[in-house]
C-alpha cells in the first residue's frame, strides 16, 4: 500500500521536509499527488503483501490487541 500525501496542505516547509525525509528513511512508499493506480501497480502491491505474509511478517489481531492494551 502506498500513502498519498497532499503536500500543499502542509504550510510549514520544515514540516513538509521532515515528513518526506522520515517516510523515505523508513522505506514507506508514498506519492505526492493522487492518481489512479495502474493494474501493474495493483498486482505488485498484492504480490508484495503475499510475500510479507509468506515470510511471516504480520501480526495477528489478537497479538495486536494485546500490544495495544500495553500502550
Amino acid at each position: 500500500m502506498e500513502l498519498i500525501i497532499d503536500i500543499d496542505k502542509i504550510k510549514d516547509a520544515s514540516k513538509r521536509e521532515w515528513l518526506l525525509s522520515t517516510l523515505k528513511l523508513m522505506g514507506i512508499r508514498f506519492q505526492t499527488s493522487e492518481g489512479a493506480q495502474t493494474l501493474a501497480e495493483y498486482n505488485e502491491d498484492l504480490e508484495n503483501g503475499n510475500n510479507e505474509i509468506e515470510r511471516g511478517e504480520f501480526i495477528s489481531a489478537k497479538d495486536l490487541k494485546d500490544q495495544a492494551a500495553k500502550w
